[in-house]
């Protein structure tokens, strides 16, 4: 098992009205450090798709100490944990310039059929980056089983579409931008008043160039259950949930 580490600095790019970094842009570090870590272990996006797949990102759970602010100093250390079924798995730790915890996750991630848009088993080339051993350093205990629940009553925030910027290599919308369509759903002052402690997202269906989508969420206390789907209904795309303070 090889660990590696990345480091980031918070720019104002990254930040909002409160000084304090967005939430994507916690995750763009994260999947930063995954990416060039596919590099040296030559599993990237691109290494798959000479053998006709790709990388898509299915869950991930993501507890978080405290925002970042501008000019902080991150680093993000990032390995491979094992599999689990069709799930390649990876963990993250984000930490300051003092040493002090930012956050910490765990993701699970499937490997595609670039023609037929479908999951496959993981080839030799990603289980060999695994450790031999099950048992592995995991920040966060998931076994990626569990279900989310959809908003029943709640909110509908319409408008969303996947234009060019919203997409990746892969020409679909990407998670991180699933991640600011449901917290841009969310009133202005919850943002000030509240502080994002948990972040649990599952992927279920891609949106492709062009695609309409509405963010729906439901508060209960401090937990929001969240969803993006089609314009007017349909299938969810995603489902979240979310802790706050």
């Amino acid at each position: 098992m090889t660990k590696y580490t990345d480091t980031f600095t918070v720019k104002n790019f990254h930040t909002g009205p409160n000084g304090l970094a967005y939430i994507p842009s916690l995750f763009h570090f994260m999947y930063e450090a995954a990416g060039d870590h596919c590099i040296e272990e030559k599993i990237t996006v691109q290494d798959l798709q000479k053998i006709g797949l790709t990388w898509m990102l299915s869950r991930m759970n993501v507890e978080i100490s405290r925002i970042p602010a501008l000019r902080d100093e991150l680093t993000v250390i990032t390995w491979p944990t094992g599999t689990q079924g069709l799930f390649s798995c990876r963990d993250f730790l984000m930490t300051d310039q003092n040493s002090k915890e930012v956050a910490r996750a765990t993701s699970a991630w499937l490997t595609i059929n670039l023609e037929k848009r479908r999951v496959v088993r993981l080839p030799q080339i990603v289980l060999d980056i695994h450790p031999e051993s099950e048992i592995a350093e995991r920040m966060i205990i998931d076994n990626f089983k569990g279900r989310l629940e959809e908003p029943v009553e709640g909110e509908v925030v319409d408008g969303f579409r996947a234009d060019y910027s919203t997409l990746d290599v892969n020409s679909h919308v990407t998670s991180a931008v699933y991640i600011r369509w449901i917290l841009d759903a969310l009133p202005f002052d919850f943002h000030i008043e509240k502080k994002l402690k948990k972040f649990e997202i599952i992927h279920k269906i891609e949106i492709l160039p062009g695609g309409e989508a509405q963010a729906e969420y439901e508060i209960n206390g401090n937990e929001i259950i969240h969803c993006i789907r089609p314009s007017g209904g349909g299938a969810v795309n995603c489902v979240a949930k979310s802790l706050w303070e």
